[in-house]
């Protein structure tokens, strides 16, 4: 061989190589810190670096199953019974031995769940409670945190198993989502879960209002008045009224319309609004002011009027028009 040729081959590869000596072969393992749900399988790799080794392998204290390649070997576990496992990839390159260790952790972790304590309410005081369960190495607590969010609450975190929020439910909040978080850290990894609830807030009859066009009529008036009340069942509403000659109630109980309404239609119209959760009531007074009469009345009087004052202006005409004057009493004519 050329001994220039090789200084060269050598002169090139000095360039490449950090401090100009070569890199020692080495291995290593992906994923670097494996983690699996206990009873699961898992698949590890371990790659050289070099090609040239004598020997690739793993050593570990269960049954193992690989796969080789030409730089790599693979690891399959079935199923993983141990809570933690140590675990190691060896190369040997000429008289060159390199290892590479990790240990498998083995965790259970079970989704988390949200609790309310029974109905909630609007107005009272209610509760709602998120639980997860983890386990990982016995000797070691789960490192396991959970957070409540959502609903107009307030944001709460606590470390552990449970994380409970206390608060006065609010109509508004009927509709909204409550989210709990659950993070289960496992070193550098982290395994999450959540959970989602809908708040279903109960809440009696509020907001009650009871209208009419105006509040006071004429006799012979069409007369309507109606009644709105907000609440969760939505409310009965029942109306407390003067009278009930001539009733008619309309949208679902709502609205009284009353044709050709009366002085006795006059007084407080009262609506009651009631569901399980309680009871609401508002009212109005209605009045009523003078009497309808017809048409024809006032055009009557009116002729009539109109007829007395021609007869007096008729007869004032003629008296002085043509001197007319009344004879003397027990006169005779000439």
């Amino acid at each position: 061989m050329d001994p220039c040729r090789s200084w060269g081959v050598l002169a090139l590869l000095c360039l490449f190589v950090p401090g100009g000596h070569p890199v020692p072969c080495q291995v290593s393992i992906s994923p670097e810190e494996p983690t699996v749900e206990f009873g699961a399988s898992l698949l590890l790799n371990c790659t050289s670096s070099c090609r040239n080794h004598s020997r690739l392998n793993w050593e570990v204290p269960i049954t193992k199953m690989v796969t080789r390649g030409p730089a790599w070997v693979s690891l399959s576990i079935p199923s993983v019974t141990d809570w933690t496992l140590k675990l190691q990839c060896f190369g040997v390159f000429g008289e060159q031995r390199h290892i590479a260790t990790t240990t498998l952790r083995a965790y259970r972790f079970s989704p988390p769940q949200i609790y309310l304590e029974g109905d909630t309410v609007a107005g009272k005081e209610t509760r709602v409670t998120c639980n997860a369960s983890a386990q990982v190495s016995p000797a070691d607590p789960p490192n396991l945190i959970l957070t409540l969010r959502g609903g107009g609450l307030p944001p709460s975190t606590h470390r552990g198993p449970s994380v409970g929020l206390g608060f006065t439910a609010q109509p508004e909040q009927h509709g909204q989502e409550v989210t709990c978080e659950a993070a289960l850290r496992l070193g550098h990894r982290t395994v999450n879960a959540s959970a989602t609830v809908t708040l279903w807030v109960w809440a009696a009859p509020h907001n009650v209002r009871v209208w009419a066009p105006r509040t006071v009529f004429t006799a012979g008036a069409n007369l309507t008045v109606t009644c709105r009340a907000e609440g969760n069942p939505p409310p009965q509403l029942r109306w407390e009224l003067p009278t009930n000659a001539s009733l008619e109630l309309w949208d679902g109980g709502t609205t009284v319309i009353i044709p050709a309404a009366q002085r006795a239609h006059g007084g407080t119209y009262r609506c009651l609004a009631e569901n399980r959760y309680g009871a609401g009531a508002a009212s109005v007074d209605i009045l009523f002011q003078g009497s309808s009469r017809s048409p024809l009345i006032p055009v009557a009087v009116t002729l009539a009027a109109l007829t007395v004052l021609a007869i007096l202006a008729g007869s004032w005409w003629l008296y002085h028009a043509r001197g007319w004057k009344p004879m003397p009493d027990g006169s005779q004519p000439g």
